[in-house]
């Protein structure tokens, strides 16, 4: 699956929130992506606390409504900067 494929559906300030998310997505059985965007947290390099970019959660386009619903989200989200 190419990177086309998928779509950023919510973004999150730190990697924790994103994991609570993604095991949300998982549970379902929705295929998931959580793209950290090569950022490093506030604290320093492999820390999951704060993130400076963000963090993006991406599932494939044949699962975006599944995905909302399930995460109980209206519109997708851009891939931003």
């Amino acid at each position: 699956m190419s990177n086309d494929d998928w779509i950023g559906i919510a973004a999150f300030g730190s990697l924790v929130e994103a994991e609570v998310a993604a095991g949300r997505l998982e549970s379902a059985d929705i295929p998931f992506f959580v793209d950290q965007r090569d950022a490093v947290g506030i604290f320093g390099p492999g820390h999951a606390g704060l993130s400076v970019r963000g963090v993006l959660l991406k599932v494939p386009h044949d699962f975006l409504e599944d995905a909302r619903r399930e995460l109980g989200l209206d519109d997708d989200v851009e891939d931003g900067p």
